[in-house]
């Protein structure tokens, strides 16, 4: 990176002291030029889009979307990240090992300037190795709530209890509501690891149930719904429908 360029920078934080707080403290290096600051996840999706910052700063914790699923939503336009949070540090100490840096609540300014260093000598570093703890984030996520989906400029949250069935379609999954499809680009044993075990069944290589609208069995070959939709079940798929 050229010396004289100056790194763009976009602070993502729920509270607004917050996001001032930190903006006057990046104010002390030269190197920083902070060009928006975000009160949400879905703000700072459009900013971001918009902007094209080198790195922003992340609060973890945040209403409607949280700072990984915002992440998620972002794809291949995730620039590189700090992440600004209230964890303990035993608690963040999984992403440590990622390259990337993180600071805690309330932002101490000698540990910023450590962030600030490591972030110029390690830019693109930085950058690469963010998909790696968007999959860790993945890896830890156990019985979630929703799941959510980008179409285009278009942020579908979906309630897990909506969910009738998922269908594995190449490197997407197909998830069926009452009313609707959405494709989702993620393979079907991710999110399999992800959903509660005890209502969501794999009885298919291609297909997981969601046993609230699962009306019968039959022949032991077909999982008929209860809005009278018919999906193939597998041998090991019948096993683990009425395993205990």
């Amino acid at each position: 990176m050229n010396p004289e360029q100056k790194i763009k920078a976009i602070i993502i934080d729920d509270e607004q002291l917050a996001r001032e707080g930190l903006e006057i403290a990046l104010k002390a290096f030269d190197t920083i030029d902070v060009i928006a600051h975000c009160p949400n996840g879905f703000e700072a999706i459009k900013q971001i889009r918009q902007l094209n910052p080198d790195i922003i700063f992340l609060d973890i914790q945040m209403p409607h979307i949280n700072g990984f699923e915002m992440l998620e939503l972002l794809g291949e336009d995730v620039p590189a990240t700090i992440f600004v949070t209230a964890f303990d540090e035993f608690a963040i100490k999984a992403f440590d090992s990622n390259a990337l840096d993180y600071l805690l609540k309330p932002v101490n300014p000698k540990r910023l300037e450590k962030a600030i260093l490591k972030l110029q000598d390690k830019l693109k570093q930085t950058k690469k190795s963010l998909q790696n703890v968007i999959n860790l984030d993945k890896q830890r996520r156990k019985n979630i709530s929703r799941v959510l989906v980008r179409d285009g400029g278009t942020v579908h949250i979906i309630p897990v209890s909506d969910i009738l069935w998922l269908e594995a379609q190449n490197d997407y999954v197909a998830i069926k509501t009452d009313k609707n499809v959405f494709l989702k680009l993620e393979l079907l044993g991710q999110l399999e690891q992800q959903l509660e075990p005890e209502k969501f069944k794999r009885i298919h290589r291609s297909y997981i149930v969601n046993l609230d609208y699962l009306q019968q069995v039959e022949n032991n070959q077909f999982a008929i719904l209860k809005n009278g939709a018919r999906l193939p079940i597998s041998r090991s798929g019948y096993t683990r429908l009425f395993k205990d």
